[in-house]
This record gives C-alpha cells, structure tokens and sequence, in this order.
C-alpha cells in the first residue's frame, strides 16, 4: 500500500532517525511505501498554495493523508478560523480530483503541553480541529482526531518528551500514537 503523507512539522520531522519519524513508525507496522512532503512551518494557505509541488506532482498513492493547522492556530502568525476554513475547503476542492474521498484523510492539529507550549493552547486546537471535522464531513474524507486521542492517553503529556520538549512536537511516544491511529484508520476503510 502507497501512502501520501503531506502536511506540517508534525508530519515532517525526524526524532530519531534519517526519515520523518512518521515513516519509521509506520513502517513498524506494515510495510508501507510511504512517500512525504511535508513542510515544517506551512500553514493551510502555504499548503493550498504547493499543492501542484506536494500532491498533484507526486506519484498517486493509495491514500493521501493530510496533517494541517498547528502553525495557523499559533497566536503569534495566526490564520482566523473564518480564512482557515475557506483556505480548508480550497485543499479539499482541489485535491479531489486526484483523490477520492474515501482515499483522503485530514487529522487535526495535535494536542498541546499548555505548561512547555506558549504560542498554542488546546482551546485553540480544539476550534481549528472543529473546521477540518466540518470541512471533512462535507467532502466525506476520512478524519482523525488526533488532539483528543492525545488528551485521553494515558502518556499524555510524556508524549511530548522528544528532542524539542516544546510542549508542542512530541518524541517517539507521541509517534507511536499517531501511527497507530493511521493505521487503525487504514484498516477500518480496507475491511
């Protein structure tokens, strides 16, 4: 199975080895080929804009998964919520042709340690992941959330526990967990 993995920093980010920590934990799952064009720093309208570089230009896979608005939610550079949602519903008109809405999915920004993490907080994750759950239903993609899964871990916040310990980009923990939830989603779409 081919997998698309495009997004942020969430996405992007390596914690312990030479490819995105995403990629090795997924890949300790099943054998997966995954492709990544993730792009620390991008927010929804940086990501609708590169869509031809990190989407349409890039093999087809069989499923294309989509991690965006940790860096539009960020008091200090924020998108508001009415422009994210429109720069949200712009992704999801120009991807589906490429890719069915049953091949796509969007996971939410991740939950936040709001006592390490001083531009973000969880109110504000919950808000922007409240638009993709919307914008998700409408377009009938597939959707994670990855913020409560995080809050209702019992590691939460040890997840965070990684190279940055910002509070925010977590270490293995925290990509152990989101692998996991891809894949369970993965699973309940191909049975």
């Amino acid at each position: 199975m081919k997998l698309l993995l495009t997004g942020d920093s969430i996405i992007a980010r390596s914690e312990n080895h030479s490819i995105p920590e995403i990629n090795f934990q997924l890949q300790k799952l099943n054998s997966y080929q995954i492709y990544n064009t993730a792009i620390s720093g991008i927010n929804s309208g940086g990501l609708a804009l590169s869509l031809p570089n990190l989407v349409f230009n890039q093999l087809k896979c069989d499923y294309l998964i989509i991690l965006v608005g940790t860096n539009d939610l960020a008091i200090h550079k924020q998108v508001p919520l009415q422009q994210f949602e429109k720069n949200l519903e712009l992704i999801a008109s120009s991807i589906i042709w490429r890719y069915y809405p049953g091949k796509v999915i969007f996971i939410t920004p991740p939950a936040v340690d709001e006592n390490k993490q001083k531009v973000r907080n969880n109110l504000l994750v919950q808000e922007y992941s409240n638009i993709i759950k919307r914008v998700t239903k409408e377009y009938k993609f597939l959707f994670i959330d990855l913020a409560s899964k995080m809050q209702a871990s019992k590691n939460f916040p040890e997840i965070f526990n990684g190279k940055k310990n910002d509070g925010l980009h977590f270490g293995v923990k925290g990509y152990e967990l989101l692998a996991k939830l891809i894949v369970q989603k993965l699973n309940q779409i191909s049975n």
